[in-house]
């Protein structure tokens, strides 16, 4: 999909909503940063649908999409260095809210002796809205739930 499709595409009233409610998420993500443990953090932002929702080809697409925009507001806007940990907190929260089971994961990796982190999703055990698998060069220290 093209930049000016994605654009129209999310300019949607369904979607339009969905982007809203992400950027509610990612306001929140800073505060409780700071107030809390890493357990902790990552309940209060389980909002645990009713049921398990199911997930097609369609919701992919979808989700890929709140995934850019998501990166647009933070690496463009915010001018956010490492994005990954807002991302994902803000997109674990949406898609549990929805009732889609995905899991949050981070890991750590030794890049020339320097210690780099990343945090991403995983659903069904596999990443889910990584360009790449980063289970092929971090190791996975905590996944939540």
């Amino acid at each position: 999909m093209n930049r000016t499709r994605k654009i129209l595409y999310l300019l949607r009233p369904a979607n339009g909503v969905a982007a809203l409610s992400i950027l509610v998420i990612l306001l929140g993500v800073p505060l409780r940063l700071r107030r809390r443990c890493l357990p902790d953090l990552l309940r209060s932002f389980d909002g645990k649908g009713e049921k398990e929702a199911l997930f097609g080809d369609r919701d992919r697409e979808r989700a890929e999409l709140y995934r850019d925009f998501l990166d647009f507001i933070l690496l463009r806007c915010l001018k956010v260095k490492r994005p990954c940990l807002f991302r994902s907190l803000a997109l674990f929260s949406y898609h549990r809210r929805k009732g889609i089971p995905v899991r949050i994961a981070y890991g750590i990796r030794n890049n020339g002796g320097v210690l780099e982190g990343h945090s991403w999703l995983l659903l069904d055990g596999a990443p889910f809205l990584e360009r790449v698998d980063p289970g092929g060069t971090y190791a996975s220290l905590y996944i939540y739930p």
